[in-house]
């Protein structure tokens, strides 16, 4: 009788069981997705060697940042606006925010890329041909990681979060697919420029299902009125988010870079699968903000305040039973993990002990995050998280050359210290909001 009601309560409009189905589901996706990233890798690793899967996991940490200039933002900026419009009944604004967004990233994509090609035609001479080759085609993916990454920001908006998350599975199971067949059938190593062309096509195959899914859940409201424009608001917003994305992104690429730049893209590789295995570690707080950021826009746009704490509360209990969990899992078998990957990874070790515990700062500190970039607040984390980039680079600069992948664990780990305990501080202070257990 206790499961029967339990289930009901779930299957119920309440705001608690709409975030249990929410996050369960989001965890599931993640969960699923990971085991074939986690998997696709094994493979990687093994079909590539060292070397080539070392250029492959550098030119993606490089697009990664790159994807920072055409997104503008506006990730953060649709969950906020797009929950608030629905909520509101605003139906020219947000038929007017979709349109203007999806037209500006990608105008701006195809610049980014445009631009990244002329730099890489100027040094082609000075850097290896394998490595410019990769380049070269990883700057096809801009366009279609911008427009995905906006489109999965519209679906988490709606509150289908396990949708959003076809991308994190469809594309690894294409590169999976791709690769191995392309051993098989052809009896020869793979290089990294052609693990980077199997990415773009499973890319562009996720990219047509969830562009689908997002046509379907628009509301059918959207076609009876005309588009509404107010891009000085919108971009208001989206500015600072811009730069808290793009400080984000270099505080979790800097030290990939930076390997890569000080020391080779050998380790660059070995540091990569380190840094994606205890990335595990902050499962429960991705699959919470997934379903609790639009809930917070609408919670603080309608002023129920008690309601978003007990949200809040709720998400942060789950967050801290998996981190445990999760993290004390890994500790005792990280060095048999890594060495699924080959016995040059099993050196990954010492720096996946650090990053395990970077992901178990990130996770316990709650939302906070969210709560200050849903509720208007973001120039605020902007500058938080500017300083703890900052941090982060001076670092890595120091210790990476006395201290190799290790070092650069320690400046992720110092500066994911900082940047929660600042932005932990600011929520209980200005918004009266406790993110932690502690609540």
């Amino acid at each position: 009788m206790l499961e029967l009601g339990l289930w009901k309560r779930l299957q119920g409009d309440g705001i608690g069981a709409v975030v249990a189905r929410g996050a369960s589901g989001s965890f599931i996706i993640m969960v699923i997705s990971t085991l074939l990233v986690f998997g696709v890798n094994v493979i990687l690793a093994r079909l590539l060697g060292v070397k080539q899967f070392g250029i492959y996991t550098y030119v993606l940490a490089w697009i990664n940042i790159l994807l920072l200039f055409p997104k503008a933002g506006m990730e953060g900026t649709i969950v906020r606006f797009v929950s608030a419009y629905k909520v509101k009944k605003e139906w020219g604004l947000l038929r007017g925010f979709f349109t203007y967004s999806f037209k500006l990233v990608f105008l701006l994509s195809l610049l980014v890329g445009t631009l990244s090609m002329l730099v890489l035609w100027f040094i082609d001479n000075r850097i290896d041909h394998d490595l410019a080759t990769t380049f070269l085609v990883a700057f096809l993916l801009l366009p279609v990681l911008s427009l995905t990454a906006i489109r999965n920001a519209g679906l988490r908006a709606f509150k289908l979060v396990v949708k959003s998350g076809v991308d994190g599975i469809v594309r690894p199971l294409v590169i999976g697919l791709l690769a191995v067949g392309y051993y098989f059938y052809f009896q020869e190593n793979i290089q990294a420029f052609q693990v980077m062309s199997f990415s773009l096509a499973g890319a562009l195959v996720a990219f047509f299902i969830g562009t689908v899914w997002l046509l379907k859940a628009l509301p059918e409201q959207l076609h009876d009125h005309d588009p509404v424009y107010k891009r000085k608001e919108w971009l208001k917003v989206s500015v600072p988010l811009f730069l808290m994305s793009g400080m984000h992104i270099v505080l979790h690429q800097t030290d990939s870079i930076m390997i890569g730049l000080l020391l080779d893209t050998d380790r660059v590789g070995i540091y990569v699968i380190a840094t994606r295995i205890a990335s595990l570690v902050g499962f429960g707080l991705l699959a919470a903000n997934s379903i609790v950021a639009p809930l917070i826009a609408e919670l603080w746009s309608t002023d129920n305040h008690d309601e978003l704490q007990r949200i809040v509360t709720l998400a942060v209990r789950g967050i801290f039973v998996f981190t445990i969990i999760c993290s004390s899992t890994l500790v005792v078998f990280g060095e048999m993990v890594l060495g699924l990957f080959g016995e040059e990874f099993i050196s990954g070790y010492m720096p996946l002990l650090l990053l395990i515990l970077g992901q178990m700062i990130n996770a316990l500190a709650g939302p906070v995050g969210f709560l200050m970039t849903m509720t208007g607040h973001q120039k605020q984390a902007a500058v938080i998280l500017g300083m703890s980039v900052l941090v982060n680079i001076v670092l890595n600069v120091i210790l990476i050359p006395q201290m190799g992948v290790v070092g650069a664990a320690i400046a992720t780990v110092t500066a994911t210290l900082i940047l929660n305990v600042s932005l932990l501080i600011f929520v209980m202070r200005n918004l009266k909001i406790n993110p932690t257990i502690l609540a």
